[in-house]
């Protein structure tokens, strides 16, 4: 397969040629696009690891990413969930491990089964924590490789397509996700591959047949990944074709119109993959998942100004950078500079009279309902009724970023592949380049951020025993075998974030849990039963709902993680039932035991 260039002459128009017809010959051969792509992958994979997640490769086997945090374990569980799941031929869209005895339903939660699944050989051979923690290490440099593809696809360069790849797989929106472990975040390789494959179709190098079948497997995939943002992809495909059909001229009106047609025909067969899981969920679309607080909106200010412990400079900048609700939007100065440069030198490029409408589409989306700009609503916006639809109403605005991303990376690759033929535009073309791409990583975190548990905001239980990420020996040392009977309803009291569904898993659920966290709209943020939260100010009263509660609900044990406990935890010995201290927690056990509230 031959890669065609899409050059942009100074003077804007496009030149479109068969790859190396317009350079000079070189001495020494170029690899082939597959070896290109694999150098690249190989780079990201190299720059991500030494950069950003020595923390995490030296202590794969242990839970490290945030565990004050409820995500990480949430989604250590869900890669352990859909192995056993189909293995045990139980639907893995309702599961009664966990919200035990009644169980829950899980379609509305984000559960990633396509990420679940394609980690599935690594979760088999080393667990769960192993697969989540090489899923993190992945998900980066593989979007950053989607995007190099796409753009190595479309304008024939592999050093214009490098840097590219940098910014949809490098920013502030990726790795705040990543140290927040939300992988459905992160996995986003799809998105620029889908670009890949259209960029093919049009240059001819795709035949339809082959780019109805590969988009279709794409956009089925995109919805087992994250179902949010195959909602915001449908919507955001659907305005790119009208903007492209309106830019194109009356020359490519046809093209258009087929590529149309024919990513119509993959979307609706993408549904129809889709179809099991889409059904179910509709059928039970929950009514308290509503997203429409400020916090999952986009403020504008936050694309210019970074994090406001990033900021350099007058004292005004820190306070419009203190008020920006989501941190995780910035693209920075240079970035925009090229865009603007590129739209003014290059506007007599179709490809760039569609990136620039399609990226004020994209902010005025994630604005959400309304306006807001350093902290301050502005107004409503006339189209936020969206944000109140089916799909959308659950949905984040401020999450449409990404897409952003990936368009600033198409728009970073035209950039560095102008026909440039004068030394010093090249130096200001690459200098502003390096600028935008260190304005990036100067915002970015890094793993080591979040692995070392932060200072407590609880008195706790054990003042000599620091909290620690490793799981405590009764579990990882199968101890619990001895106080635990198969399929026995468990609780877990831990600060450590949705510990139970973590040690559920690592036990290849062994037990059955009461309590658990699978969203923020329909979980306790404790991931307890309320029965036993509201233990932590005892009265006679709560004691007696708690009696009630364990008699009909069939709990058999409470376990209680000492690194992570502080004194209510042990409550139960105030109410007549003894503990057991193994293996770095304390058993309580319930089974024919009546409380003396």
């Amino acid at each position: 397969m031959r890669w065609a260039t899409l050059a942009i002459r100074p003077g804007g128009e496009e030149e479109a040629t068969e790859a190396g017809k317009s350079e000079p010959r070189r001495r020494i051969p170029v690899p082939g696009p597959a070896l290109q792509g694999l150098l690249a992958f190989l780079i990201y994979l190299g720059v991500f690891i030494w950069a950003f997640g020595q923390a995490v490769i030296q202590h794969l086997n242990v839970p490290v990413v945030g565990q004050n945090y409820v995500d990480p374990n949430f989604y250590i569980w869900a890669w352990r969930w859909w192995p056993y799941a189909l293995t045990h031929w139980t639907n893995p869209l309702y599961s009664y491990q966990i919200m035990a005895p009644q169980g829950v339903n899980l379609a509305w939660a984000t559960t990633s089964p396509s990420v679940a699944l394609f980690m599935w050989p690594v979760t088999a051979t080393w667990g769960s924590i192993v697969s989540f923690n090489v899923t993190l290490l992945l998900a980066p440099p593989a979007s950053a490789w989607a995007a190099f593809v796409a753009t190595r696809r479309l304008t024939g360069k592999f050093w214009a397509a490098l840097p590219a790849g940098v910014v949809y797989g490098f920013n502030v929106y990726t790795l705040d996700h990543e140290i927040s472990g939300q992988p459905n975040l992160t996995v986003n390789l799809l998105l620029p591959l889908m670009v890949y494959l259209a960029v093919a179709w049009w240059q001819g190098a795709l035949k339809r047949v082959g780019y109805v079948i590969w988009m279709m497997i794409a956009f089925a995939l995109e919805f087992y990944t994250f179902l949010e943002a195959y909602a915001q992809l449908s919507l955001l495909m659907a305005l790119a074709f009208l903007i492209g059909f309106a830019v194109a001229g009356r020359q490519y009106w046809a093209k258009v119109a087929r590529l149309a047609g024919w990513t119509t025909i993959a979307y609706l067969g993408g549904i129809v993959l889709a179809a099991p899981y889409l059904r179910y969920a509709l059928a039970n679309y929950p009514t308290s998942l509503v997203r429409g607080q400020d916090h999952f909106s986009m403020d504008l200010s936050g694309v210019i100004l970074p994090r406001v412990d990033r900021v350099w400079g007058p004292s005004w900048l820190h306070g419009a950078a203190g008020h920006d609700i989501a941190a995780n939007t910035y693209l920075g100065l240079p970035l925009l500079i090229i865009l603007i440069w590129l739209a003014i030198v290059s506007w007599s490029n179709r490809l760039v009279r569609l990136l620039v409408p399609m990226f004020i589409v994209i902010l005025a989306l994630a604005s959400g309902p309304n306006l807001t700009t350093g902290g301050n609503h502005l107004f409503a916006l006339p189209w936020g009724s969206i944000w109140t639809l089916p799909f959308f109403r659950s949905a984040e605005p401020v999450r449409l970023i990404l897409f952003a991303y990936l368009l600033f990376s198409i728009v970073l690759a035209l950039w560095l592949a102008r026909l440039t033929k004068n030394w010093l535009m090249r130096a200001v073309k690459w200098g502003l380049a390096v600028l935008g791409l260190a304005a990036i990583f100067a915002d970015l975190p890094t793993f080591a951020s979040v692995v070392v548990p932060p200072a407590p905001n609880y008195k706790p239980a054990i003042t000599n025993l620091p909290q620690s990420n490793e799981l405590p020996s009764f579990f990882s040392q199968g101890l619990y075998k001895e106080y635990i009977s198969h399929g026995e309803i468990v609780a877990v009291l831990s600060h450590r974030g949705n510990a139970g569904m973590m040690f559920q898993a690592a036990t290849d659920f062994y037990f059955r849990l009461a309590g658990g966290f699978i969203n923020a709209s329909l979980s306790r943020p404790d991931a307890l039963p309320l029965p036993i939260a509201s233990m932590s100010h005892i009265t006679k009263i709560r004691a007696a709902a708690f009696e009630n509660y364990v008699r009909h609900s069939g709990i058999g044990a409470i376990v209680v993680e000492h690194a992570w406990s502080e004194d209510w935890m042990y409550v139960w010995r105030e109410i007549g039932v003894k503990g057991v201290n193994v293996g770095g927690v304390t058993i309580y056990q319930f089974n024919n035991v009546r409380v003396n509230g």
